[in-house]
């Protein structure tokens, strides 16, 4: 009896090991999310964006605060920029700046899953 209570115990440490080293979003691996907010599908009016990540969730952060930002960078009409050093797991990305077309602010947000340590693209669509 004493040999399967002590063979439960290290199988149940090995599985909660091997579970809580699986899918850890954040900082740590090589996975790139590179983020594209479109307000009806069209970028090239899009000023003064920002980008954020929430690590761990497929959620909004209710505090509103977030694990990382950047601001996105005007390439040619396509706005733009680049989460690096990603491991897998869940995230939550938000988008907020101005459309010129309609003079008005913008903001919008999705969960994203990283299943693969690659380069990625994510479309936010933002509205007023």
């Amino acid at each position: 009896m004493k040999q399967v209570a002590t063979f439960i115990a290290i199988s149940a440490l090995f599985f909660a090991c091997k579970t809580k080293d699986k899918d850890v979003a954040g900082k740590g691996g090589s996975a790139t999310i590179s983020v594209f907010p479109q307000h009806h599908e069209v970028a090239k009016n899009l000023t003064a964006f920002k980008a954020y990540i929430k690590y761990g969730t497929k959620d909004a952060p209710t505090s509103g605060l977030y694990d990382d930002s950047m601001v996105l960078v005007n390439h040619d009409s396509l706005v733009s920029g680049s989460f690096a050093g990603l491991k897998n797991g869940d995230y939550y990305l938000y988008a907020s700046g101005y459309d010129t077309s309609v003079n008005s602010n913008l903001h919008g947000g999705l969960p994203y899953t990283v299943t693969a340590q690659t380069p990625q693209s994510v479309f936010i669509p933002v509205s007023e």
